[in-house]
């Protein structure tokens, strides 16, 4: 693990900034697909699309902000693709909270 140096606050408690290398199992690791799928012209592992291109610009915006979260606007190439994954998801759907309330959850 990399750290930087240790910050300590006023009140006495300290915090200090550290780099987790990801585990050789995380998924982005995983071999590639290499499995066709003819019918849809497309790699097997490629989710089928829930939205259409009417949500395009919508999807892009998210994306941006999703990489803009996970980089801290760009300064932070040693990203952690699982928040970029949970920034997606809360640019596209909301904060998970808000729809637990929708459902009745």
């Amino acid at each position: 693990m990399a750290t930087e140096d240790f910050n300590v606050l006023p009140d006495g408690s300290s915090f200090f900034t550290g780099s987790l290398p990801l585990p050789n199992d995380h998924w982005l690791f995983a071999p590639a697909c290499t499995e066709w799928n003819a019918e849809r012209n497309e790699i097997a592992d490629c989710p089928m699309p829930i939205l259409t291109n009417e949500h395009r610009k919508a999807v892009w915006i998210a994306a941006k902000y999703a990489i803009r979260a996970a980089t801290m606007n760009g300064q932070d190439m040693d990203f952690d693709p699982d928040a970029m994954c949970q920034n997606i998801a809360y640019a596209l759907c909301g904060p998970c909270s808000f729809i637990a309330k929708e459902q009745g959850q």
